[in-house]
């Protein structure tokens, strides 16, 4: 904390460091917690109490939904507190946007850059969103808006055409961002991984990912490829009485999946499961 603002040596205990230590300790931090703040945000203290702190503590609790918000948004982003008119100024152009409760609160948390940037990179930010045909208002939007502030231009467009490599037109792949905005946030690697598995494995037709982008986010390792094992397993054994629809079961939740596609079959049962779990057990037996 010294190393980053020497000057705080220098500073009135009693007058200038302590109101300000009382002051977030009244917040709610616990004592770990505030000396992780300060530690990591020393110039917090150089700022004054009532002109900076208070407000911006202010400003950030009109956005988060509670006092663990609170806490949870400074020890991450303590550095955006100066900042408090700069947020105030963007928040209200967010929620022109639409972006309203807790919307607000979730970008907070997840990109906070996004509430001290100028006016100017805002607005194009959201240009940018608006662009890949989502619309101000719109629920969707500030979820495009965490994925275009989070990714270079180039690096977005890079995304769209590595879904494009795989046959989809420039307008399946918008679709697929409108659809799931989060997806363009997964690694390129992943990307190309659950196309492989979806499209020459499981061999999918195209146009279920252009309706479903959102399947390619799930883990290939851990739910979609042993879940297609389970699956090819069933229709083997010839137990089924009919095929199930592939989204619905690896959209389902890990013990609806069990109780439905494994428990149930109790004379396969442990063939079910091992070959569900099997990823799992040569990798301890290689530990």
């Amino acid at each position: 904390m010294i190393c980053q603002k020497p000057q705080i040596l220098f500073a009135d205990i009693d007058k200038i460091l302590k109101p300000k230590i009382e002051f977030f300790q009244q917040l709610g931090f616990e004592d770990s917690e505030l000396h992780k703040f300060l530690s990591m945000h020393a110039t917090i203290l150089t700022h004054s109490l009532h002109k900076t702190l208070v407000p911006s503590v202010d400003t950030v609790r009109k956005i988060a939904y509670n006092e663990k918000d609170v806490i949870h948004v400074l020890l991450r982003t303590g550095w955006i507190l100066p900042k408090w008119k700069r947020i105030s100024c963007n928040v209200a152009f967010l929620e022109s946007c639409g972006i309203v409760g807790s919307q607000l609160s979730m970008l907070l948390k997840e990109q906070s850059r996004i509430f001290v940037a100028s006016e100017s990179k805002l607005r194009n930010l959201v240009s940018r969103a608006v662009n890949m045909g989502f619309d101000l208002n719109s629920r969707m939007l500030v979820h495009a808006l965490e994925t275009v502030s989070s990714l270079s231009i180039k690096t977005f467009e890079r995304k769209l055409e590595l879904i494009q490599s795989y046959g989809f037109s420039i307008d399946d792949s918008r679709q697929m961002f409108r659809r799931a905005p989060l997806l363009l946030r997964v690694s390129e690697r992943k990307l190309m991984v659950g196309m492989e598995v979806f499209l020459h494995t499981i061999m999918l037709p195209k146009s279920v990912l252009v309706h479903r982008p959102q399947i390619l986010m799930y883990s290939m390792e851990d739910r979609v490829i042993p879940r297609y094992k389970v699956l090819q397993l069933l229709i083997s054994e010839k137990v089924l009485k009919k095929h199930p629809s592939f989204i619905r079961l690896i959209e389902l939740p890990e013990e609806k999946f069990l109780n439905d596609y494994i428990f149930q079959y109790r004379n396969i049962a442990e063939a079910l499961l091992v070959v569900y779990k099997g990823h799992y057990l040569e990798a301890g037996s290689t530990s």
